[in-house]
């Protein structure tokens, strides 16, 4: 069995990476100057169904790229849809999306909404549990079970207390 001769190849590398580079600088400079462009930020709506939490998380989002507004209507599922129509009518949005609990809303509810959101181009953020029991799990590496929904609040105001 033969060895690779691995100074051999790097040289040989390095002769054809030189020889590029030469190959490169002969070639005559492009005086042309591109083409200025202004690129406006993208404008994003997020419609959410909490009035405060999840309003409050969005707006810690420091996001230099995109113009962000939340908003928390206290709708659920198929009437936020609704309110995310008729938010987005009212002004100009690159992106609208719709942020929502499943709860214990029934399945048609649920899934109608998602499709009359996906109908209309908006994206759609849904929680399983609920969106402070998401928040809850960047504090916790709480496994699920054993914790109710009416404790969510208790439990974030608890995690919160140091800052």
């Amino acid at each position: 069995m033969k060895m690779k001769d691995k100074k051999a190849e790097q040289k040989a590398a390095k002769q054809k990476h030189l020889e590029q580079l030469k190959a490169q600088r002969r070639k005559e400079p492009s005086l042309e100057r591109p083409v200025a462009e202004l690129t406006e930020k993208p404008s994003i709506l997020i419609v959410c169904e909490g009035e405060n939490t999840e309003p409050s998380y969005f707006n810690q989002f420091r996001i230099t790229s995109a113009t962000v507004k939340s908003v928390g209507e206290g709708y659920n599922t198929i009437s936020l849809v609704n309110r995310a129509l008729v938010l987005d009518q009212q002004g100009y949005y690159d992106q609208v999306w719709c942020v929502f609990d499943k709860d214990d809303f029934n399945d048609n509810d649920f899934n109608s909404a998602i499709q009359k959101a996906l109908a209309n181009n908006f994206g759609v953020a849904y929680s399983n549990q609920s969106f402070e029991y998401w928040l809850i799990l960047h504090f916790n590496d709480h496994q699920g079970g054993g914790m109710h929904r009416d404790n969510y609040n208790d439990i974030i105001n608890e995690h919160l207390k140091p800052f």
